[in-house]
């Protein structure tokens, strides 16, 4: 029997999943998992996001929270957090260290059996004038600047799909307003978190092979 499709990373993964009974959170993950039961894919979906995470949490509890499980899919969507800790509180990871600690993760991953990766870029839109972090917003579209080129070139070294989140943030933020897409910035409202699990959705079925 194949494994699960298991989701990791920080707040815009995780969305409340633990006051979720079916422990999907209230975001993309969700979505997600309703785009794939309207086809007729029941596939077992585990969140294991977890708010305010770095990629260094995430090292700390992948065996646990992402190998244990023995996903057929497992799907990555961390790196904001360590530009906003680098901003608001001083504490930098710098690019070459997050590349080092990602690439930790991937090759565990590797070693315990390759399931299909999807690899979801880290974004940041710019915050609204009425968002906490909007005077961080030339600093974190800069940091991520610097760290998104090792993202992709990582899925493409260990095999996975990658979703440009960026390029389709800023694209519907340019459509819609910054505050329709991220009020913050940073959170995806519904609408971006629909977005997100659209465009996971195309991801996966090129991981899988297409709609089941």
């Amino acid at each position: 029997m194949p494994g699960p499709i298991v989701f990791i990373g920080d707040s815009i993964t995780d969305c409340d999943r633990r006051t979720d009974p079916l422990g999907l959170g209230g975001g993309y993950v969700d979505l997600a998992t309703g785009l794939l039961r309207d086809r007729g894919d029941d596939s077992v979906v585990i969140n294991s996001g977890v708010s305010g995470d770095r990629i260094e949490h995430l090292g700390l509890r992948w065996q646990a929270d992402a190998l244990d499980h023995a996903p057929a899919v497992l799907s990555i969507h961390i790196g904001v957090n360590d530009t906003l800790v680098a901003f608001y509180q001083g504490r930098p990871t710098p690019a070459d260290l997050f590349e080092q600690r990602y690439r930790d993760v991937l090759d565990r991953t590797a070693a315990a059996g390759r399931p299909g990766l999807i690899i979801l870029e880290p974004f940041f839109i710019g915050a609204t004038s009425d968002s906490p972090w909007v005077e961080g917003n030339d600093f974190a579209r800069a940091d991520l600047d610097a760290k998104r080129p090792a993202v992709r070139d990582l899925a493409t070294r260990y095999g996975a799909v990658f979703v440009p989140l960026q390029e389709a943030m800023d694209a519907a933020a340019a459509e819609r307003g910054p505050a329709v897409v991220a009020p913050d910035g940073v959170h995806p409202s519904a609408t971006g978190h629909l977005l997100i699990a659209r465009l996971w959705l195309d991801a996966y079925d090129e991981v899988t092979g297409g709609p089941r």
